[in-house]
């Protein structure tokens, strides 16, 4: 008797659901993204540049020793940059011919899949560990790679595209970041943004670095609909489009010109 009616429950909440046009689907909490072989293959082959300026850390224990590096630049990693790029033509984000700018590139992942995809594309990206930038050079060596925090990018519009992806969770203050970071765009450019999802992530902040004011860990925590309030009250005169990667990684792409769609 207790099932029938709960079967008879369920069967009145679908049918109210459906009379007003959804319907209930099962998920499953568990279901990640799965990378592809191309993502495998993109990972083996960034590790293999990236690695040999790390090879004697191995024996030091000294960061990032290469067991770190093949943990963290794996297949999931790659899928998640891949989407991005793949968010950018989505969104009408011109980079073929233009100039780029990957500010914490770390060891030059985005913009080794840059170069690939987009071969005419003048690429630039800058850090504040010289062992990263060591590594992005080897990852993209035509790439011009410079030694730059936050605070001190150049204000003047000199890039079309400007990424800034997995930092600003890190970040004492990321509304002054992100006006700053339009500085640097130009007058029909696009700043593409990436965060975790604030409802998935739980990584504590750790240590705290002053001379860059961000933690090691995360302090901001965005939903995706806090995460579209967040930027449309920091720069409401200019076209925002926010949305999530199949990777579960929130986006955002802010540009002065008019969308086209």
């Amino acid at each position: 008797m207790i099932h029938t009616s709960r079967s008879l429950g369920k069967n009145l909440v679908q049918s109210a659901f459906a009379r007003c046009g959804y319907r209930i689907a099962r998920s499953d909490p568990g279901a990640r993204y799965r990378p592809t072989s191309a993502d495998a293959r993109n990972a083996a082959s960034l590790l293999h540049e990236i690695l040999p300026v790390v090879q004697h850390n191995a024996q030091t224990g000294e960061w990032p020793t290469p067991a770190f590096l093949e943990h963290y630049f794996n297949a999931s990693r790659l899928a998640m940059v891949r989407l991005l790029l793949d968010q950018c033509d989505a969104e009408g984000v011109d980079i073929a011919g233009k100039r780029v700018l990957d500010i914490g590139c770390h060891a030059g992942c985005l913009l080794y899949l840059v170069r690939a995809r987009y071969p005419d594309a003048a690429l630039f990206g800058c850090d504040v560990s010289d062992v990263k930038l060591a590594m992005a050079k080897r990852a993209c060596p035509d790439a011009e790679i410079f030694f730059s925090a936050l605070s001190d990018l150049p204000e003047s519009p000199g890039y079309d595209v400007v990424f800034l992806m997995e930092v600003l969770e890190h970040t004492v203050d990321p509304e002054t970041v992100v006006k700053r970071l339009l500085d640097s765009v130009s007058a029909t450019g696009t700043l593409m943004l990436t965060v975790p999802d604030g409802r998935e992530d739980h990584l504590p902040a750790k240590e705290y670095h002053s001379e860059f004011e961000s933690y090691a860990g995360h302090i901001n925590f965005w939903s995706p609909e806090s995460w579209r309030y967040f930027l449309a009250r920091i720069a409401p005169e200019l076209t925002l489009r926010t949305g999530q990667l199949p990777t579960g990684h929130l986006f955002a792409a802010l540009s002065r010109k008019k969308a086209t769609r």
